[in-house]
């Protein structure tokens, strides 16, 4: 029984969408729309993945995790353990990018478990994919136990390289300082944007909890950039909420309500789900109004009525989504 191959262009690929699902890169930057289907024999099964990667790769994540239940169902069906990896992996993955982070760890920690009873308990690309799951459940402790092993048995640099990421962001939520500089300090040097914005992310955060908001500010921006360069458009939202609360809790007020604006406007684009554009829409109109910026109000306003769905956070209670 052969497992899908990990070469560096699969894995490069699901590297590149695990945190927020970005689009896939190879080396000249551009999507791929070739999937690693080696190990899987059943021709109608490779089929059904291959659809079904065009369709995330054309932004239909929908139709996507439709295509990949498919491909998993047949897996089960054929008992497949290649295909099975391979098609629980890509669900898993694309109920992230659709904000579905409760299906998709659970689809994850299913497909993980059972590969685990046929011997093979040692993939850390699916041990990420349900940590960073986890980690947008609020399931902090799961999601650093996860992100702990997937560092541990991975072979592949950047598997590790993401993992330590994560593990980055966990430290920084609960304050951890120590634990955060040795996530910076154990993420590769390189020049590949994906990797540099998260150096970036992580100094950003370690100067927030220094109470340096400028220097936050400022690396949250370039982070911002280099998501931009990467045709990340989550990781462009991720960072333009950043740098809004930087500029926040720098007394920028003005400011942050631009780009609580902008990370708002980013997040609908990206399709980060209608709670949390939502949710930084509302910030910016508050702030916005608060610092004699009507036209912005107006705008942050417009916009989040626009939103198919809403939820509480449009009218009445903010849920602060980020």
């Amino acid at each position: 029984m052969r497992l899908p191959r990990t070469g560096s262009a699969a894995v490069a690929t699901l590297m590149a969408i695990v945190f927020n699902a970005m689009l896939p890169v190879g080396c000249g930057g551009r999507p791929s729309a070739v999937i690693d289907t080696g190990g899987i024999d059943d021709a109608h099964t490779v089929s059904i993945l291959e659809t079904a990667r065009h369709a995330f790769l054309a932004g239909r994540y929908e139709q996507a995790a439709t295509g990949y239940a498919r491909a998993l169902d047949r897996a089960h069906a054929l008992d497949d353990a290649a295909a099975i990896a391979l098609a629980g992996q890509e669900l898993a993955i694309s109920d992230l990018r659709r904000g579905k982070a409760e299906s998709a760890a659970a689809v994850a920690g299913r497909t993980r478990s059972d590969l685990a009873r046929r011997g093979h308990p040692g993939l850390p690309a699916l041990a990420l994919v349900e940590a960073t799951a986890r980690y947008r459940l609020g399931q902090s402790q799961q999601a650093w136990q996860l992100a702990q092993e997937a560092i541990k048995s991975s072979k592949d640099p950047l598997v590790s390289a993401r993992a330590t990421y994560l593990t980055g962001l966990l430290a920084a939520d609960r304050g951890d300082r120590t634990a955060l500089r040795t996530a910076i300090k154990g993420l590769p040097a390189s020049e590949q944007p994906e990797l540099a914005a998260d150096r970036l992310a992580l100094t950003g955060r370690l100067a927030l909890l220094d109470d340096d908001a400028g220097a936050a500010f400022n690396a949250f921006t370039a982070e911002e950039r280099l998501r931009r360069a990467s045709g990340d458009e989550a990781g462009v939202a991720r960072a333009l909420t950043s740098a809004a609360q930087a500029a926040e809790k720098g007394g920028r007020r003005s400011e942050a309500a631009d780009f609580y604006f902008r990370a708002g406007r980013s997040a609908v684009q990206a399709g980060s789900g209608g709670d949390e554009a939502a949710a930084l829409l509302r910030h910016a109109e508050q702030l916005a109004r608060q610092t004699s910026q009507p036209e912005l109000a107006a705008e942050a306003v417009r916009l989040r009525r626009a939103l198919p769905r809403l939820g509480r956070a449009a009218d009445g209670e903010e849920r602060q989504a980020w």
